[in-house]
């Protein structure tokens, strides 16, 4: 079986492949067609917003209201000195996440706002810009990682050594206290100057945060808002917004997931792992064959969960023709016992030709079907 021929079963099996007529005119960003507000907050609203969170402590809520009245050209003097306090914050947390790129971005966003704290900052934003240059150079996006690099080169370079932005204000609370969230969940994951920071690690502590879906569909919001590139915060928002029905939207993220996942194949079986998690079993299908295809490598694991999956969905793929290519892809000493995994049955005793996972099994499979985190 082609290459060709197998894509297309893949393809087959998903929405947007061959969507049917009723779905028609569905969103596909994740968001319902008619919003549940009118219009966007007035100027004087964003601004009571902003007083409001901070008053409370809730510097993710301020940031998003402030970034607001920024967009609206409606930021005031006193407010704009108070979010470029709050970006300068969060770009560093960014930076100690490992994300280069919203660190990038948020430090010259407060070169734009205030001048003399960017030029205060212009060896951080060096660093910023080369970090993020490397993040999309990491996943094949060359315009960005060229542009980044010539950032980090406009503004000096980076010197050897040079490897932080600014200091860590302390270190996050922890969010486990004796096997329990905090108390005040709302409180704990907005006080801190990124949401994702703190509500990542809670949900993969505790997933029945998702459970309150009004609350979670505000989180998939602002974590959209603060970086729409780490792998890590489209897998959350593509599951919450799976869990309220918004497959669309969870497919558009998954897309994306992908494409910010430096290993391709892996972000795409991160994907199939999140449809699992939906129920979902025909994309999840789908995806797994796609993973396994993206690699194409014959003694990749992947393969038996994707066979696995087409023979429990035969509307799926063809498990024998995908099982059979691969085995065709194989060399010759190994087809045996490649073939033997496949089936899930014991590799010839002749010779001795270990199976294709060393003799894993079962738990092989279940480790690549509950892989992808979030």
């Amino acid at each position: 079986m082609s290459g060709r021929p197998l894509l297309a079963l893949a393809c087959a099996a998903t929405v947007s492949c061959g969507a049917p007529p009723w779905r028609l005119g569905t969103p596909r960003d994740g968001r319902p067609s008619i919003p549940p507000t009118n219009a966007l907050p007035t100027a004087a609203q964003a601004a009571a917003a902003a007083q409001q969170a901070r008053i409370s402590g809730r510097r993710v809520l301020e940031i998003a209201a402030l970034m607001q009245l920024d967009a609206m050209n409606r930021l005031p003097d006193p407010q704009r000195t108070r979010l470029v306090e709050l970006l300068t914050a969060r770009a560093a947390e960014f930076h100690g996440l490992g994300r280069g790129i919203p660190a990038s971005a948020d430090l010259e966003t407060v070169a734009r706002l205030d001048a003399v704290r960017g030029v205060q900052l212009t060896p951080a934003r060096a660093i910023a810009a080369a970090a993020a240059g490397d993040a999309w150079k990491a996943i094949g996006a060359r315009e960005e990682a060229q542009a980044a690099y010539a950032r980090a080169a406009a503004l000096g370079g980076v010197l050897p050594g040079e490897v932080g932005i600014v200091p860590r204000r302390g270190s996050l609370p922890p969010p486990v206290a004796g096997g329990q969230p905090p108390a005040d969940i709302e409180g704990y994951v907005l006080s801190g100057t990124s949401l994702s920071a703190r509500l990542l690690p809670m949900v993969a502590a505790f997933p029945w945060l998702l459970d309150h879906q009004t609350r979670a569909l505000a989180w998939a919001e602002l974590l959209l808002a603060e970086d729409p590139t780490s792998p890590d915060v489209l897998g959350l928002v593509a599951l919450i917004w799976g869990r309220v029905g918004r497959l669309g939207g969870t497919e558009r993220m998954l897309m994306e997931l992908a494409y910010f996942s430096p290993d391709r194949a892996a972000g795409i079986a991160r994907g199939a792992a999140i449809w699992d998690r939906l129920g979902r079993t025909r994309e999840a299908c789908a995806q797994w064959i796609r993973a396994a295809r993206w690699r194409d490598d014959p003694e990749d694991p992947v393969w038996r969960t994707a066979i696995a999956c087409a023979r429990s969905d035969p509307g799926a793929g063809d498990a024998k023709a995908i099982r059979d290519y691969v085995v065709s892809r194989a060399r010759p000493d190994r087809r045996d016992a490649i073939a033997a995994a496949l089936d899930g049955r014991p590799p010839a005793v002749d010779g001795g030709v270990p199976a294709i996972d060393g003799g894993g099994g079962a738990a092989a499979d279940g480790g690549a079907r509950d892989g992808g985190g979030q």
